[in-house]
């Protein structure tokens, strides 16, 4: 293959490839092919490096064998990625067992102490117990969010989705943030903001298995290199490509998992980080990584509550038994208007999301100077405030009697054999709300008016919690208000004398058609609440309220609130196609601005190299041949601060010890001469050899899925005769379809 191009080049044997695998050791076979366009720079360029004097000797056995294998490829060891995906179930599993324990604690704490209020003081007193504990829970939560681990606030799905799409997050998967989003999400589903525990959750999953495969596969992808004959000094270059492809694996391993724990869901794990990575960044050997380490996490689950003596649904949705969730051909047309009815309420859901965060932040700007005194004193007197809201709207339900489904409600303000359906909606938390209103079995205990006054409160309360630094996600939040407006419909319907109603299963079509609206997921949305009521038979029903609910989505929003937050953060997210404003644009349009320093040699200065890394901004810089004119190859950011490092080491070296003679060699075997030019780099042992090119009028669609699906990080941009015009980066990719797109 050519250096200024990937294609083959016959070799001198007259096969039809070259064998990069071994260092160059002979430039002049680089010189036998015929007429490829750069081969005469490329042999101009190798016969001049022939000979010339060298202080450093680079020993790269083995780097080309990886490092030209591409971005798609990580070819670790079956012990290294198996081990990875095996450990990251076990942990997901135990932190989420761990997690449901302590939030049963503090509720339980907080219930109990409100109770006491109510018996003893009434009414004023239960509220005002309420209030406090929530206060602060809140407290501590936005204290360790704002002063340890600021990048906690929030879901941190964007950001997730962002790295697992092949953009870069630093700082985002840390074991301080691990922990604090640990804590707090606790604490925020303990306090009872609107909020649920999957988002942070599937953060948390991808956090565990990212440090654990870089603590796991950071051996097999450094590559030595020796500076002296007595090999006494040496650099590791790490393949970065190979160690994020790797990463980005368990990574979405990590989600699949977490959203099995959560649900006892496996399929509805797998298909949800399908849908979340899209099929454009999806490996073929993630699926079956995903369904074993899924399946191992579940198993898992079971084994921690039996160990413990707990039942299995006391930590998923809907618990297990015989209930009745019958519905008839009548239900269609009723069923099709509930969805449709969703669909316009999570559309505008989605947009008040959107628009929370804009109009807090402008009104933070006068409050500047005391932050971040003044976000945490709004996220205390929030969390109260939701308590508050909560509770005042709970009293306005009426004390029912307990029926027969022995289900778990929430007693509140009502005698010792009654309880409030508002309180047991909106106090408790988001999963227990989901069991009571998915339930066929407790129809008539939950009415029309409860469900509706409950849907109206906590849509209110989740659209203001929206910009809050509380880490929540909104996917049980978004189920909880489908279900509350569905279950409202249905018990309607019921106290008109419908027959045939079964208001649980309106609770579980709703769910799932606001569900879907939010992410804009599919099938994840199905067979998630298919899974999470045990119940296929109702696969229909639930599919064709997401297909209406979507349908209308779709006319009112562009994207789904994920990617909607993507794009206003200007996150570095490539979408899976290119947006229509590109169609027209060429490639020389699309390339990266290149400063004169940034462009090197094969043989570059130490001080060249160092005024390179000085632009701050280039993180892919291209090699020239000695004419400029052709780009023979690519070097990183990180490989370039590597060899400068080791470099440099060598050079403080010998200084210490001027009179100690060395003998250097230039290509193994070959000795040096004794005038030894002290700060000469052999960047073209290094460097990409074979970066792919593009001709400078290619239209953007027919170069984005390069970058989109095949994952390639850089690309030369050159001339119809060669010539070299520039480089396309994936980040400058990205800032040029971010800059068409519209809010």
């Amino acid at each position: 293959r050519s250096c200024a191009r990937r294609q083959l080049l016959p070799t001198m044997d007259g096969s039809g490839s070259l064998d990069l695998r071994a260092p160059i050791q002979d430039p002049s076979n680089l010189s036998g092919g015929n007429g490829a366009t750069g081969m005469g720079a490329c042999s101009r360029v190798c016969h001049s490096l022939e000979g010339q004097s060298r202080r450093i000797n680079w020993s790269l056995s083995g780097i080309m064998e990886t490092w030209n294998m591409g971005p798609q490829t990580h070819r670790l060891p079956f012990h290294v990625t198996w081990g990875t995906n095996l450990f990251t179930a076990i942990g997901l599993a135990v932190v989420n067992f761990g997690m449901v324990l302590m939030i049963q604690l503090l509720v339980g704490l907080k219930f109990s102490l409100m109770q006491s209020g109510f018996h003893n003081n009434g009414a004023g007193l239960g509220v005002s117990v309420l209030v406090a504990i929530s206060a602060a829970y809140s407290l501590v939560g936005v204290c360790l969010i704002q002063f340890v681990a600021p990048n906690c606030g929030g879901s941190g799905i964007p950001e997730n989705k962002t790295y697992l799409n092949g953009g870069s997050v630093p700082g985002f998967y840390t074991k301080r943030t691990l922990g604090v989003r640990i804590a707090t999400n606790i604490l925020a589903n303990a306090a009872g903001f609107p909020v649920g525990r999957e988002g942070p959750l599937v953060t948390i999953g991808s956090n565990i298995a990212f440090k654990l495969n870089r603590r796991f596969a950071k051996p097999s992808v450094r590559e030595s290199v020796d500076f002296e004959n007595a090999g006494g000094t040496r650099a590791l270059l790490l393949d970065e490509q190979r160690l994020a492809h790797a990463s980005r694996i368990a990574c979405t391993v990590g989600g699949a998992c977490a959203m099995t724990v959560i649900f006892n869901a496996p399929f509805g794990g797998l298909l949800y980080m399908f849908e979340e990575v899209t099929s454009a960044s999806w490996p073929l050997e993630l699926t079956f990584r995903v369904f074993a380490s899924t399946m191992c996490a579940s198993m898992l689950s079971y084994g921690l509550c039996s160990l413990h003596g707990l039942d299995m649904s006391e930590f998923v949705i809907y618990a297990r038994g015989p209930v009745v969730r019958a519905w008839s051909w009548s239900d269609i047309p009723i069923f099709v208007v509930v969805a449709a009815l969703t669909g316009v309420c999570t559309s505008l859901h989605t947009r008040g999301l959107l628009a929370m965060p804009r109009l807090r932040k402008q009104f933070m700007k006068k409050l500047q100077r005391w932050q971040p005194w003044t976000t945490i004193a709004e996220t205390v007197a929030y969390g109260a405030f939701c308590a508050l809201l909560s509770a005042c709207v709970a009293l306005l339900g009426n004390c029912t009697k307990r029926g027969k489904s022995h289900l778990e409600y929430v007693q509140f303000n009502c005698a010792e054999d009654e309880y409030n359906p508002v309180a047991s909606l909106l106090v408790s938390t988001s999963h227990s709300s989901l069991k009571l209103l998915f339930s066929g079995e407790n129809a008539g205990e939950i009415s029309a008016s409860a469900s509706f006054l409950a849907f109206l409160a906590y849509s209110a309360l989740n659209v203001g919690l929206s910009g809050l630094p509380v880490p929540g996600g909104a996917f049980t939040a978004t189920m909880l208000m489908g279900a509350m407006f569905g279950r409202s419909i249905g018990s309607l319907l019921r106290e008109l004398g419908y027959p045939s109603t079964v208001s649980g299963v309106y609770a579980i079509v709703g769910s799932a058609a606001m569900l879907c609206g939010f992410k804009q997921m599919s099938l994840a949305s199905v067979l998630m609440v298919v899974e999470c009521v045990n119940d296929l038979s109702l696969t229909p029903i639930v599919m064709l309220g997401v297909v209406v609910s979507m349908t209308i989505n779709w006319r009112m929003n562009r994207r789904g609130h994920d990617e909607e937050l993507i794009a206003r953060k200007k996150l570095p997210f490539l979408e899976g196609e290119a947006p229509h404003e590109l169609d027209r644009v060429e490639a020389h349009s699309l390339c990266d601005p290149l400063p004169e320093a940034a462009v090197l040699y094969p043989k570059a200065s130490i001080s060249a190299a160092r005024r390179a890394l000085d632009e701050k901004e280039i993180s892919y810089f291209p090699i020239m041949d000695e004419d400029a004119s052709l780009c023979i190859g690519i070097i990183t950011r990180s490989n370039l601060e590597a060899i400068l490092q080791a470099a440099s080491n060598v050079d403080a070296r010998h200084q210490e010890a001027p009179t100690t003679p060395h003998s250097w060699d230039e290509f193994p075997g070959q000795r040096d001469k004794p005038h030894i030019p002290d700060e000469v780099l052999p960047l073209y042992k290094v460097m990409d050899p074979t970066p792919f090119t593009i001709v400078e009028d290619t239209l953007a669609p027919r170069l984005y899925a390069m970058f989109a699906k095949a994952g390639e990080r850089a690309a030369c941009v050159t001339s119809r005769q060669g010539a070299f015009r520039g480089l396309i980066t994936r980040e400058g990719l990205i800032a040029a379809s971010q800059s068409h797109q519209t809010f």
